[in-house]
Order: structure tokens, then sequence, then C-alpha cells
């Protein structure tokens, strides 16, 4: 706790007399009147350091925001505080430029004029004469009204030889209050160099934060490039998911593909589930970075998103996953280190709100997980267990002083820590391998083919409504509709066979029975064609010769055919009978 000069509790006319005087201001919910003033009344204040003499203490605040910062009207025994915006562009990207202000009651002019806010926005002005004005945004005109007598009596006051008398029963309630109150303010400024000397603690360890910030840009490009070459940007399908990177057991375990434990951590579900993400690590993220410095946060930041990935993979079912929650939940549990390894150097007035907010956040969220089927918990728990492991090996030590041999030791143990994720990662994809059937492997399968399977279905039908206008001839609104149905049965099938081309199944008899359906999408989408040149040309050969529509067809027919008939084989051979003929497999 800094050690803060305790104000003078001499009980004076002149205390007594202030306190009396603003005690009329007591009526309104916009003022806090001390003792009961708290540390989130003083907003900005807290961090400002007041010039305040060793007598002088806080009397009543009055609520003010400057944007969303509080900048509150600050009433002491002896002066105004008060804080004023000093740019002219209140939608910077940096937030508002604000300075504070000052008088003591003894300058204040006989002339206090309480007027409604000249920028329309609500609130009050107090014009106290030479050019000082003091707004209140959340004041009522009658609070306004208040606030300039109650200062007019004060700057009279100040201006006597002696202040006027307080009724003797009011002024001993006052006196027994006063300790209290003095005792409050001390509080109070200890509670505000506290805080203004960790952000200075902080601002010195590290002093900047660009590796939450390119995190977040590396997230938001990797969504910006993918949702640019067609993926749906609220629900990306599985087969765009698994294109892209997406953790899957099947993939990581039997294929190999052991690059998608971090490439997952950057991906993500839609743009719901990214702004989520990103909004909780910028809101989390800039404060751990400073504690544990840029290069020990990126590695934890990794571990913790390849843990929560490696616990993803490990637990069944197996399933596709994306998102950077893990490595979220991985940094609040850095957070959570830290503070367990610090404190006793972190002030009390810092540390217990960051505990009680880091672990909320963990409860809520494993509640939330618990009857929400599709939230990953796996990814959570493991990216919170590595983000708090990894926290003690790389927390520092603090108040951080940068060098030479500190930035040795971040390098060293973030190696160690890369090192164990790897051995980890390693044995935990040996064993899931030893877990995985073929149930799992045509799950897998199911969940990529299933959706392109029934899209095939769909244009396949619309053969038979080609057909029938075909067969209506030259009725005019036939020839009317033929053209769209094409074009759209062409279009449908060309991104299909786009779909299908992306699956990549775990067995080489399963890509068989894709590479079936490819094909018979691949005769669906050339007998369409076959109709397009036939009403190009109105030659007959489109239609019924060797490379016309109804061959086409037919050997989309024969391709779907050979594509059931092996997919039956297969899962006839592996045991898998029950799934005979469940085209909603991937519903699994």
């Amino acid at each position: 706790m800094t050690d803060v000069t305790q104000p003078d509790a001499t009980i004076t006319p002149w205390n007594l007399f202030v306190l009396a005087a603003c005690a009329r201001l007591g009526p309104f919910p916009q003022v806090h009147l001390s003792p009961r003033i708290a540390g989130r009344d003083l907003g900005i204040a807290l961090r400002a350091k007041l010039p305040m003499e060793p007598s002088e203490f806080i009397v009543a605040t009055v609520d003010h925001a400057i944007g969303a910062i509080p900048c509150p009207v600050v009433l002491t025994n002896r002066r105004l505080f008060w804080f004023e915006r000093t740019d002219d562009h209140p939608e910077s990207a940096k937030g508002p430029t604000i300075r504070g202000a000052a008088v003591e009651y003894v300058l204040l002019g006989d002339e206090i004029i309480a007027k409604a806010a000249a920028d329309g926005g609500g609130g009050v002005e107090l014009d106290l004469g030479g050019g000082r004005i003091v707004r209140t945004s959340s004041a009522a005109p009658e609070l306004g009204l208040t606030l300039a007598e109650t200062l007019r009596e004060l700057g009279e006051a100040s201006r006597a030889a002696a202040p006027p008398r307080v009724e003797p029963e009011r002024a001993r309630r006052i006196a027994e209050a006063l300790p209290g109150i003095v005792e409050a303010d001390r509080r109070l400024r200890s509670f505000g160099a506290d805080i203004a000397n960790f952000h200075a603690d902080l601002l010195a360890a590290t002093p900047s934060t660009f590796v939450t910030y390119g995190i977040v840009a590396a997230c938001v490009g990797v969504f910006g490039v993918m949702t640019a070459t067609g993926v749906d940007p609220m629900t990306p399908g599985h087969g765009d998911r698994l294109a892209w990177g997406a953790n899957d057991a099947v993939r990581v375990a039997l294929g190999g593909e052991i690059w998608r434990l971090p490439a997952s951590v950057f991906l993500h579900g839609g743009l719901i589930h990214l702004a989520v993400n990103m909004w909780a690590l910028m809101n989390i993220g800039p404060l751990v970075e400073r504690f544990y410095g840029n290069l020990s946060y990126a590695a934890l930041y990794l571990a913790a998103g390849v843990g929560g990935a490696i616990a993803s993979m490990a637990t069944p079912p197996a399933r596709d996953s994306v998102g950077a929650s893990g490595a979220i939940f991985g940094v609040l549990g850095a957070l959570l280190a830290f503070l367990l390894l610090h404190r006793r150097a972190v002030p009390a007035t810092v540390l217990r709100p960051l505990r009680s907010s880091a672990l909320g956040f963990v409860v809520f969220n494993t509640l939330l997980g618990a009857v929400i089927p599709m939230i990953d918990q796996a990814a959570h728990m493991g990216g919170l267990a590595t983000g708090f492991l990894a926290g003690l090996v790389l927390a520092r030590p603090w108040p951080a002083k940068r060098s030479t041999r500190g930035l040795a030791r971040s390098v060293v143990m973030s190696g160690v820590v890369a090192a164990v994720m790897v051995g980890v990662g390693e044995g935990a994809v040996r064993w899931r391998a030893g877990t995985l059937d073929a149930r799992d492997r045509f799950g897998d399968f199911a969940r990529q083919i299933g959706p392109a399977y029934r899209r095939f279905i769909e244009t396949a039908k619309g053969n038979q409504e080609v057909v029938d206008l075909l067969n209506l001839g030259e009725e005019a609104d036939a020839k009317a509709r033929l053209p769209e149905v094409l074009a759209r049965l062409d279009r449908q099938g060309r991104a299909n066979l786009t779909d299908v081309g992306r699956v990549r199944a775990s067995d080489p008899k399963l890509q068989q029975v894709a590479d079936l359906l490819a094909s018979a999408q691949r005769e669906q989408v050339a007998g369409i064609a076959a109709v397009q040149k036939f009403e190009e040309t109105g030659d007959r050969a489109w239609l019924e010769g060797p490379d016309g529509f109804v061959n086409h067809v037919a050997a989309s027919v024969h391709h779907e055919k050979e594509r059931r008939e092996l997919e039956r084989a297969y899962l006839g051979a592996e045991g898998l009978g029950d799934l005979e003929g469940d085209e909603e497999a991937d519903e699994r």
C-alpha cells in the first residue's frame, strides 16, 4: 500500500461550514458526499493525482463524463477541481484529450451562472467568470442552480474574516462524522496513488502491447480472406472450416496434419464468434502482455491455444473446432498465475478486483459450456490449464525491469514451454490415433460429404424440371423459364462440384466414394451445359446424341449407383451396417 500523508483531521469552523454547505447537494443522485464516495465515483481523478494539500480532503463529487470516461467535478474543503476536453475531435480513435483545472474558493466571484450546456447534449454549465466553464453532463437544472449557490456561498465565506457559524446541533453531528470523512479520504487517495503507481509500473515494464494487436489483426485478416474467397461469413460450412485448417481429431491423429493445432486458433466459425473472441482478447490481453512482456506473452498465448486444441482433439467425440477462445482462457489462466505468484507485490486494491473478475469469467463460461453442447468445453479447459502452467514458468519479477538478462530469460523459458508443448502434442496425437476407429473415420467423412450429397440430390432433381420444360416445346412460359432454370442448375452444380473437391477422407476407400460423387455431379453439370447448347443451336444431338443431355444424366445416375454400392460395401466390411443408407450421418 502506498504511504499517503494523512490530512489534518482538526475540527475547524471552516471545515464544519464547508461540510454543512455541501450537504445541500446530498439529495441529488448525481452527487456523492464523503464518507460515502467510492473509488468508481472519482473516475479519472483517481489517476490524476490531484494536487491536494496535507490538510485538504474531498467533500463531494458530481458525476460527469467526457466520452465514456468518468471525469467528475470534485469539491474539497479548499478548492473546486474539474476536467475538460482540449481536442476538437470527439470521435478520435485515441479518445478525447483531457486536462484538469482547479480554483480555490477564495478566488470565486459573486456571479456564478448556471445554464444549460451549450452543446445541446444535456447537462449544465457553470460559468465561474474569467473564461472558466465547469460542465456537468449528468446534472439536472435544479442541481446546477444548487451547485452554483453552494460555490457562491463558499467563495463569500472564504473571503470573510471568519466563516458563518453552523447551528450547534448540526455542527456536533458533523464534528462526529469528520474523522470518518478524513479516513475515507485517506483511503481514496491511497487507492488512487496505488493505481497510478501500478499503471506506471505496467508502462515501464512493457511500453507497447503490439502482440495483442497483432493477434487480433491476424484473426481478422484470416477471416477477411476466407470470406473474400466465398466462405459464408456467418456460418462457414464444415468443409470450408476443414479446408482452412480447422482442428479435427481424424485429420490430426490419423492424417498427420498436426499443423491444424496452431492454425485452428486463428480461425473462427462466423462473424459473431470472431467478434466475441476479439472483444474478450482486447479487454484482457493488453494487461497480461504488460505483466509478462511481449515475447513471453506471445509464447503463452500460442501454448494455450495449442493446449486447448490438443484437449479438443483428444476428447471424444471426434469433431472439428476453431477459434481463439482456448488461447483466451489461457491468457486468463496466466493472469491468475501471475496474481498468485505476485500477490504481495501487486497492490490489494488492484489484485482483488482483477482476481475476482478473472475467476468470475472462468466460472460463468464453464457453467455456460456445461449447458450449451456446441461450446468446446475441452478447448476452454485445456487452454486455461496450459495458460496457468505456462504463466507460472514465464512470470517475471514484479515490478519488472527491462534488461538484456530479462530478455534472455524470456527466450529460454519460451523455448522450454514450446518444447514441452511439442512433446505433449506428439504424445496426445499418438494416444488419440489408437482410440479412433472406423466409425470415427466414417463420421468425419460423412460430416464433409453429407451437405454436398444433399445438394447433389437437389440439382439432380432439377433434371426432371428441365425435361418437363422441354416437353412443353414452344409454349411461351416454358421457353421463358427454361434459361433461368438452366442457369440456376449450372451455377448450383458447379459450386457443389467445388465443395465435393474439398472432401479429404482419411481412408482411401472413402476417398473413392467422394470421387464417384464428384463424377456424378460433373456429369449432371455437363448435361445442363448440353441443354444450353441445344437452346443456342436447336441441334437435337445435344439432347439425344453421344454427348447429349440424356447420356450425361444416365452417366450421372450410374456414378451415383456406384457410389452407393461402394459406400455400402465399406460400411459392411467395417461393421457399420447401422449407418447404411443414412445420408444424414454428417449430423452425428
